[in-house]
């Protein structure tokens, strides 16, 4: 009989080498998704795919649907994932109506998908990132994330995807 592994996850090829984290903020005209790995310094966005629409009619919802769920499948088979849905805001910033119908989508699509979701709102960003004061999240997000241009898709949607899977992740 063999011991159990020591030491945290990380260190012994557990849950946060092999776990995907889909980081998702929807937006009125797309959903974007940034596929992340690691927690901490070994945080890693390995890809970001914006998935445009447009709300006509219950076709388009359906081919978003589908989309996503597409996405989320393929990761299901590499181990455990998680999607970290970066819920939309309500009050005086409200989201669009669109931005709400492709969350609802999101939240199909992972139940069709099997993997859990974790809502994340906007206001807990700015502690997770570090903002200084005045900082905007999505100005944190974008020197943390994309400081060099890598990434040729970084968008406000993608700020939010990056930073929710951040969250989840455990900062």
């Amino acid at each position: 009989m063999t011991s159990p592994p020591s030491g945290p996850p990380s260190d012994r090829g557990g849950l946060h080498n092999s776990h995907v984290i889909f980081g998702v903020s929807p937006t009125k005209d797309a959903v974007v998704i940034a596929r992340t790995t690691g927690a901490g310094k070994a945080f890693v966005i390995k890809s970001i795919k914006s998935i445009r629409f447009q709300v006509r009619s219950g076709d388009d919802l359906a081919e978003l649907l589908q989309r996503l769920v597409v996405i989320f499948r393929s990761a299901g088979k590499t181990g455990r994932s998680t999607i970290a849905l970066l819920g939309s805001s309500s009050g005086r910033f409200k989201s669009s109506v669109e931005a709400i119908k492709a969350e609802a989508m999101t939240e199909l699509a992972a139940a069709e998908s099997g993997l859990p979701v974790v809502k994340v709102t906007a206001a807990s960003l700015k502690k997770v990132l570090g903002c200084t004061t005045g900082q905007t999240w999505h100005a944190r997000a974008a020197e943390k994330f994309n400081p060099t241009g890598r990434h040729e898709n970084w968008s406000r949607g993608a700020a939010g995807a990056a930073a929710a899977a951040l969250k989840v992740a455990g900062g």
